[in-house]
């Protein structure tokens, strides 16, 4: 079966992969500098990759399920199910990484921030699930899945001087 929205999808599949990949190209290039990575710069480098593979991961999920043969009601409501699933434990737990990573370091602004905006999100989310208040469809999953993308580039741009300072 196929999905109205399966291209969308497929696109936001393909700009995960490329802020992964770009990201990945930006961590290498500090280390060739001879610069060692502190525990901060390695929890970053994981954000970075983590978020981006989770969105490819979210994009590509309905179409999959729509290619197993899901009724459409269904894709909609799985594919929540499991970035729920996925993406409540990893916002969670971020925190206590951060703060293991750089004990002395207050979270930024900006994760307070992205932790409203991602509340929101999962509300949304979780509505799509049970069908109450939203009729189950490929909008909540795609809301979440740019929010994946922007927490990870938010922190990226947040970040990138860490990655730059001599």
């Amino acid at each position: 079966m196929e999905l109205s929205s399966a291209s969308y999808f497929f696109a936001l599949a393909a700009l995960s992969m490329a802020f992964v990949g770009f990201t990945s190209v930006v961590v290498v290039l500090y280390q060739s500098t001879g610069k060692q990575l502190s525990s901060l710069h390695i929890l970053l480098t994981r954000l970075f990759v983590e978020l981006g593979l989770m969105a490819t991961a979210f994009s590509m999920l309905a179409p999959t399920l729509a290619v197993c043969g899901f009724q459409i009601d269904q894709v909609w409501r799985i594919s929540s199910a499991i970035m729920l699933a996925t993406m409540v434990p990893w916002f969670g737990f971020y925190p206590v990484r951060r703060k293991a990573a750089a004990p002395n370091d207050r979270l930024p602004l900006r994760w307070y921030v992205m932790t409203v905006i991602g509340l929101c999100t999962t509300v949304f989310l979780s509505l799509n699930l049970v069908g109450w208040l939203v009729i189950p469809g490929p909008a909540p999953l795609a809301i979440a899945t740019v929010f994946v993308l922007s927490y990870a580039t938010v922190a990226y741009i947040g970040t990138y001087s860490l990655f730059t300072k001599g």
